[in-house]
């Protein structure tokens, strides 16, 4: 799987909330840093992470890639979604992906600001 097909479905699967369909995404070992200092230990705590997309609705994702190399790729993104409280979020950040021969992300680097 090329990165664009990844992305697309990371996005398809979060509009989705389809965790597993995001977790699918992901190698068993990987490296998920869900802020700049912030190491996810495990799968576990992975798939842990990803439960709050039940609580985002209307959520619109964009991306764009703006370096790649070697299977390393630096993309730009943007998020927007209503919280429970229907009070409309805004965040957007750079992503440091890695994918292996299988197309599986064995590295994922987050970070983001609020808008």
């Amino acid at each position: 799987m090329d990165i664009n097909t990844w992305l697309k479905n990371f996005k398809d699967n979060w509009q989705n909330h389809n965790i597993s369909g995001v977790l699918d995404l992901f190698d068993k070992n990987i490296i998920y840093y869900e802020t700049p200092f912030v190491k996810l230990n495990d799968f576990d705590s992975l798939a842990k992470e990803w439960e709050v997309i039940n609580n985002q609705d209307n959520i619109i994702f964009e991306f764009e890639i703006f370096s790649s190399s070697n299977n390393k790729y630096s993309v730009i993104w943007k998020l927007q979604y209503k919280d429970q409280e229907n009070i409309v979020k805004n965040f957007a950040g750079t992503y440091l992906i890695e994918l292996n021969e299988e197309g599986k992300c064995t590295y994922f680097h987050h970070s983001c600001e609020t808008m």
